[in-house]
C-alpha cells in the first residue's frame, strides 16, 4: 500500500513540475522574436519559433532547416526559390508559411509537398504573373487561412471551385491583385468568416456572395465602390466592415442592415451626407468617418451608446451634435482638421462631469485654435491630448487638473515658453513641443518627476539651455 502511495506521490510531483513548464513554453512561443538570418537562428535552433528570411534573394532554402523542431512560423517570401527541400516537410510544428513572390516555384509540386505538413494552418502563395491555382491545393485539408497573389486575369471561378474543397478554410485574402470582377463561384466558400478584397479595382460584387452567411470580417478597402454593395446587406452577422478609400459620396440607409457591426471604417471617401439610420448600429464600437467631405453628422449619433472610438477628423464640419458628449462609453475622439467648428463654443456647451467621463484620448490637431476650451481640463480620465498644428500661445493653469494625462503633443504652435499649466501636470510622461518658439528652459521643469521623454526640435534653444534641461531632468530622454 505504501509502495503504491509513493508511486502516486512521485507521479503527482512529476506532473506538478511539468505543468509550469508547459505554461512557460506557451508564453515563450507567443512572445518569441523573429530570427532574421539562418546564421543567427542556427546558434540556438531549439529556441526558434519564428523565422523571417524574406528579401534575401535565395535560390535555395539554406541547409539546416530540419533543426528548427519548434518552428511555428516561416516566411520565405520575396526570394528566387524554385524548389523546397524535403527537410522542410519534417517541421511538424509549422503552422504558418509564406512563399509569396517566388516566381520560379513549381507551385504544383510545392503544394503536393506541403500536404506532408499536416498541421499547416496559414499559407501565402503566388506572384503577380501567376494565372492559375493548381488543383493540388485541395490537399491542404488543415488550411484555415490563405493569401493568394496573382495576375488580374486569373480565373477566379475556377479558383473558388478548388478552394471550396478546403473544409477548414475561414480566411481568404486576395488583396492588390487588380481584379475588376470576381466570379459567382465564391458561394462555394461557405465556411469563410473573413474575406479581404482590398486593393483591387472592384466596383461591384457577385450577387451570390450573399450566400456567405458566416462572414464576420469584410475588407473592401481601396477599390472603386460608389456605394455599399446591396448584395452584402444579407450578411447579418458581419461585425467588421472596411470600405475606406473608395468613391462613396453618401452613407445611405442601407447601412442599417448591419445590426451586429462593431467596427465600421468609411474613411477616405467623398461622403457628404450621413444617414441618421447610422444610429441603428447599436453594437458599434469603432466608427471612422475621417477624410471625407461631411458637413454635418446626425444629431442622434449619441444613440450609439457602446461606441468607444470615433474619428471625424479632416472633414468639412461646421458644428458637432451635443449628443456625442453623452456617449459614456467613448474612449477616443478625433476631431482634428475641422477648421469651421467653433470648439470653444461646443465644449462650453457640454461642460459638466457627466460629459466625456471615460474619454482617454482627444485629438484637436490642425484646427487653428488660439486658446483651449477650459472644459477639456475637466476630462479627468484623459490620458492623451493631441494639440499640434494650432496657433496656441499659452496653456491655462487649469490644465494641471488633468492628473491622468501621460502624453501631450503641442508641436507646431506659437509657444514662447513652457506653460506652468503643462509643468504642473503630475503624471505627464511624454511631452512634444517641436516647432514652437521656446528659447529658455525654466527651473520649474525639474518638478516633472514622471517625465520620460521631451521633444524640443526646431525651437530656438541654445546648447546651454539644452544642457540645462539635461541637468534638471537627468533621467529624461531629450529629443533635440
Amino acid at each position: 500500500m505504501m509502495k503504491n502511495y509513493m508511486q502516486l506521490f512521485g507521479l503527482w510531483t512529476i506532473l506538478l513540475a511539468y505543468m509550469p513548464l508547459q505554461a512557460q513554453s506557451s508564453k515563450e512561443i507567443e512572445e518569441a522574436p523573429f530570427y532574421l538570418s539562418m546564421e543567427q537562428a542556427l546558434k540556438e535552433p531549439e529556441k526558434v519559433y519564428k523565422l523571417d528570411l524574406t528579401w534575401q534573394y535565395m535560390l535555395d532554402v539554406p541547409a539546416g532547416m530540419e533543426k528548427f523542431i519548434n518552428l511555428r512560423e516561416l516566411n520565405l517570401g520575396w526570394n528566387k526559390l524554385s524548389v523546397l527541400p524535403k527537410e522542410l516537410m519534417q517541421l511538424g510544428n509549422l503552422k504558418k508559411l509564406a512563399l509569396n513572390n517566388n516566381a520560379r516555384l513549381n507551385l504544383k509540386k510545392v503544394l503536393k509537398q506541403l500536404t506532408e505538413i499536416t498541421g499547416l494552418q496559414e499559407l501565402s502563395i503566388g506572384w503577380e504573373e501567376m494565372d492559375a491555382i493548381p488543383h493540388e491545393v485541395i490537399g491542404l485539408q488543415s488550411l484555415e487561412s490563405l493569401q493568394i497573389i496573382c495576375d488580374s486575369t486569373l480565373n477566379t471561378d475556377q479558383m473558388f471551385l478548388e478552394l471550396g474543397n478546403l473544409p477548414r478554410l475561414q480566411k481568404l485574402t486576395l488583396l492588390r491583385n487588380n481584379f475588376r470582377s470576381i466570379g459567382e463561384n465564391i458561394r462555394y466558400l461557405e465556411n469563410l468568416t473573413e474575406l479581404n478584397l482590398s486593393g483591387n479595382l472592384l466596383k461591384e460584387l457577385p450577387s451570390r456572395i450573399n450566400r456567405l452567411k458566416k462572414i464576420r470580417v469584410l475588407n473592401l478597402q481601396a477599390n472603386g465602390f460608389q456605394d455599399i454593395p446591396a448584395n452584402i446587406t444579407g450578411m447579418k452577422d458581419l461585425t467588421e466592415l472596411n470600405i475606406s478609400t473608395n468613391q462613396l459620396t453618401s452613407l445611405n440607409s442601407r447601412i442599417s442592415a448591419f445590426e451586429n457591426l462593431r467596427v465600421l471604417n468609411l474613411s477616405e471617401n467623398s461622403i457628404r451626407e450621413v444617414s441618421n439610420k447610422l444610429s441603428n448600429l447599436s453594437s458599434l464600437r469603432t466608427l471612422n468617418l475621417s477624410r471625407n467631405d461631411i458637413q454635418e453628422v446626425p444629431s442622434n449619433l449619441g444613440d450609439l451608446d457602446k461606441l468607444e472610438e470615433l474619428d471625424l477628423s479632416y472633414n468639412s464640419l461646421t458644428d458637432l451634435p451635443q449628443s456625442i458628449a453623452n456617449i459614456k462609453s467613448l474612449r477616443t475622439l478625433n476631431l482634428g482638421g475641422n477648421l469651421n467648428v467653433n470648439f470653444l463654443k461646443y465644449f462650453k456647451s457640454v461642460t459638466g462631469e457627466q460629459y466625456f467621463i471615460r474619454l482617454l484620448e482627444l485629438d484637436l490637431t490642425g484646427n487653428k485654435l488660439d486658446s483651449l476650451p477650459l472644459a477639456i481640463s475637466q476630462m479627468r480620465n484623459l490620458q492623451k491630448l493631441h494639440l499640434s498644428n494650432n496657433i496656441l500661445m499659452f496653456v491655462a493653469d487649469d490644465f494641471a487638473k488633468l492628473s491622468k494625462l501621460t502624453e501631450l503633443d503641442i508641436a507646431g504652435n506659437e509657444l514662447r515658453a513652457i506653460p506652468k499649466g503643462i509643468m504642473n501636470m503630475p503624471g505627464l510622461e511624454r511631452l512634444v513641443l517641436d516647432f514652437n518658439k521656446i528659447s529658455q528652459i525654466p527651473e520649474e521643469i525639474k518638478q516633472m518627476t514622471h517625465l520620460k521623454e521631451i521633444s524640443l526640435r526646431y525651437n530656438p534653444l541654445s546648447e546651454n539651455e539644452v544642457n540645462k534641461l539635461r541637468e534638471l531632468l537627468p533621467n529624461v530622454k531629450v529629443i533635440r
